[in-house]
């Protein structure tokens, strides 16, 4: 097969699938958004921020995707069911669920208050929680569904001044891996990705750059990720060509933290 050729099988591989992703309003969750939509899902892009999310759904737009914004707090239960009810209304089902939306609260653990961390988990472990119990009905109803939940890097090796973060972060792990045995079974497969350093919007306003030059001298591949090069890996993941693949934890670091 030649190189068109699998280009073209590429952009169809998620073709009838219907996808929901959060936090995709800017980073890492646009550019799945975008990267799934031109593998030929329809994408629902979920943002806390409503005006980001339509940003997102206008990139997707442009590129001949198909998707619809939505605008939730993933910590509140029934936000999350309003969205994926306004999904299963309108297309039927949810195929396929990137759980990427999350925060950060930065500082010294003895400094740190117990809002930050009830913050950071309610966003990414509640969070996560929220959503898989939302679509988990739909896809055990059809016998297929795929989760890529995004976890860090920081969630296997930790990171001074960041644990609530990487609490967070560990803490998907050993979701993903629970729900990959509670419900394969049924065709659910649930897997995990582990981002190194990404060129994305908080962490160019977060990280000084002197720690970011600092992080890619650490880098085997000396750079930061784009992140298109971490939404590949997810699309992968959520293809057929990943259909033996549950419960894995994928790093993709460009060999930090190895």
């Amino acid at each position: 097969m030649n190189n068109s050729n699998n280009q073209r099988v590429l952009a169809g591989r998620l073709e009838g699938k219907f996808a929901l992703v959060t936090g995709a309003g800017q980073g890492i969750g646009r550019a799945v958004a975008v990267r799934l939509a031109a593998d030929g899902a329809f994408v629902g892009v979920l943002d806390w921020n409503l005006e980001t999310a339509e940003k997102t759904l206008k990139m997707v737009q442009s590129s001949g995707g198909l998707g619809m914004a939505l605008h939730a707090d993933v910590s509140k239960p029934d936000h999350v069911t309003r969205c994926v009810d306004k999904i299963i209304a309108l297309q039927g089902k949810i195929d396929l669920l990137v759980n990427n939306a999350g925060v950060d609260r930065p500082g010294g653990f003895l400094k740190i208050d117990y809002s930050s961390f009830a913050d950071v988990f309610n966003i990414h472990v509640l969070g996560t929680v929220n959503c898989i119990r939302a679509c988990l009905p739909t896809m055990i109803n059809k016998g297929d569904g795929r989760i890529v939940n995004v976890s860090s890097v920081y969630g296997k090796v930790g990171a001074k001044g960041e644990s609530p973060y990487c609490c967070a972060k560990a803490g998907i792990v050993g979701l993903t891996k629970s729900l990959a045995r509670e419900f394969g079974g049924k065709g659910i497969r649930v897997n995990a990705v582990m981002p190194g350093l990404t060129d994305t919007p908080t962490i160019r306003e977060m990280m000084s750059p002197k720690y970011q030059e600092a992080f890619v001298r650490d880098t085997p591949l000396a750079r930061m990720a784009d992140p298109d090069e971490i939404a590949r890996p997810i699309a992968f993941l959520l293809s057929d060509e990943a259909s033996y693949i549950t419960g894995a934890v994928l790093e993709v670091t460009g060999g930090w933290g190895m």
